[in-house]
């Protein structure tokens, strides 16, 4: 992680497993820019994307080639290759044990240097992206000013640029948890239509990120009912 700080390998848009940086800093870089369109009577789209079983995924051959990319080589290199090599996996049920299969992919969790593998893993995730993209580990979210029809149609592009990438690197978005959050206070907001692999992503009034639940019209009213409820209920 040094290394990859150090030599300004990590991109600014991601906030997770890194110093200084957190979830309140993400969500307040994103509060920042929603609020600002509101502020100016614009509106904005933003598409939740969820990975299926994402660190479980994580190709060692493709891994170790991004590590070789950003410089990772050597005896570094080598001491990765061998801590990802040759791991095994069963699966326990009432005391029965099935046989052994080798895991080819996934970032081992619960090791310290997990976490870093995973960040250069999907490191180069935002790059071609035109609209604005903030990443925290795995979650990732990307937003529009909306304006215009043409705006709609290049946040299209850039949901078809994850999809590209998504396949090109064995990694897989779910469609059926993905979310389009309009931000609006317009009375008639311009309406969500976004596909990913044939399916429309789900317009929303409010979704969950990062623990924080954002509204359509950014006021924090349902936030703060949820948390309540919920120290209510504790």
């Amino acid at each position: 992680m040094s290394f990859a700080e150090t030599n300004g390998i990590l991109r600014e848009e991601q906030h997770g497993f890194r110093s200084k940086r957190s979830c309140e800093s993400q969500l307040l870089g994103l509060v920042d820019e929603l609020s600002d369109d509101l502020e100016k009577g614009k509106e904005s789209h933003a598409l939740i994307m969820d990975f299926s079983k994402a660190f479980d995924r994580v190709c060692h051959e493709l891994l170790l080639h991004k590590l070789h990319h950003y410089g990772i080589v050597g005896t570094m290199h080598a001491w990765i290759k061998g801590f990802l090599s040759d791991r095994q996996q069963a699966v326990v049920v009432d005391g029965a044990t099935s046989s052994l299969v080798p895991v080819e992919s996934g970032v081992p969790q619960g090791s310290v240097i997990g976490p870093a593998l995973f960040l250069l893993y999907i490191n180069d995730l935002p790059e071609g992206l035109t609209s604005t993209s903030r990443l925290f580990a795995d979650d990732t979210l990307c937003h529009r000013t909306i304006s215009s029809a043409s705006d709609k149609q290049a946040l299209q592009e850039d949901l078809n640029r994850l999809a590209e990438w998504e396949q090109k690197w064995l990694m897989s978005f779910h469609p059926d948890k993905c979310q389009t959050l309009p931000v609006s206070r317009k009375r008639n907001p311009t309406p969500c239509s976004y596909k990913l692999h044939g399916h429309i992503l789900s317009p929303v009034n409010e979704a969950k990120y990062l623990g924080v639940t954002l509204s359509h019209d950014l006021r924090w009213d349902i936030h703060i009912l949820n948390s309540t409820n919920k120290a209510d209920a504790t």
